[in-house]
Parts: structure tokens; sequence; C-alpha cells
């Protein structure tokens, strides 16, 4: 019966894993400079299988600097894309993530060097809400949170 599966390891691996998406990844992809590969990374491990997770707010940070550098219909068309991507769950923000983004904000506020604006704390609280197991940024200033494992390309 084993015979007949043509999966190895690896790929099990890739259909297992479970991350969230900061905003960060997808301006790095929009910006086609140096990050933007690596950033590319995890769209592809969602091809592959993996599972990735955004919060809904993302489109909101999305929308505002996509349509200030690119314009209104450029905007609409890569939140499309980046709607229809495979294996991504959208989370939309609820009560109980509302408040674990106001207690992670309390908590870290002049405790890291990094000051966590509200939509990082929603992200974070996201993150932890749906079972991530990391959380990817290119954004260093996420090395100091410790509630989930920050994968900081």
């Amino acid at each position: 019966m084993t015979e007949d599966l043509d999966i190895d390891m690896a790929d099990l691996m890739i259909m297992a894993e479970k991350f969230y998406l900061d905003t960060f990844v997808f301006m790095d992809i929009l910006s086609g400079e140096a990050d933007a590969a690596k950033a590319h990374i995890y769209l592809e491990k969602m091809k592959q299988g993996a599972k990735g997770v955004i919060s809904s707010i993302l489109f909101a940070e999305l929308a505002f600097h996509i349509k200030r550098k690119r314009g209104r219909e450029k905007a609409e068309e890569i939140l499309l894309y980046i709607k229809s991507l495979p294996n991504l769950e959208v989370i939309p923000v609820d009560i109980e993530i509302a408040k674990k983004a106001g207690f992670l904000r309390s908590h870290y506020a002049k405790r890291i060097p990094k000051k966590l604006t509200y939509f990082d704390c929603i992200h974070i609280a996201t993150a932890l809400a749906a079972g991530c197991t990391k959380f990817v940024t290119g954004d260093r200033g996420f090395k100091d949170v410790k509630e989930i494992e920050m994968e900081i390309y």
C-alpha cells in the first residue's frame, strides 16, 4: 500500500508547516529589492503544500501602501492576487485577537527596542490564535518577541 504513495518526508514536512506571513513579507516581494527573493520562498512553500496565515488587517496595510505608490487599480489587482494564493488562510480580527493584541502591546511597551504598533500586535495575536509554529518577517525588530518563533529572513 505504501508503494502507491509517492510522498517523501521532505514533502510531508512542508505540508505540515504552518507559518504566519507578516506584511513585511509582501512589501519585500513588491519592492523587488534584495530581500524579495528571500520573502518569495514562503509563497513557493505554500504552492508545495505548506499552510500560510495572514490577518485580514494585512489588506488595510497593503491597500494603503500600494495605492500611494502604484494607484488604486494596481492595489486592487495585487490584493486579489494575495487573496487567491494557494494554502493561504485569512483570519479576521475578532474580539479575542483584538484583546490579545492590546495585551501584547502593553507587555512589550518600553521593554524592547522596537515600538510595536497595534498592527504589529494584531499580526502576532493572529499568528498565535491560528496555531502557527512560526512568524515570518523581514523586520529584525521582532527578534525580541518571545510568544512565537520568529523566522527573520
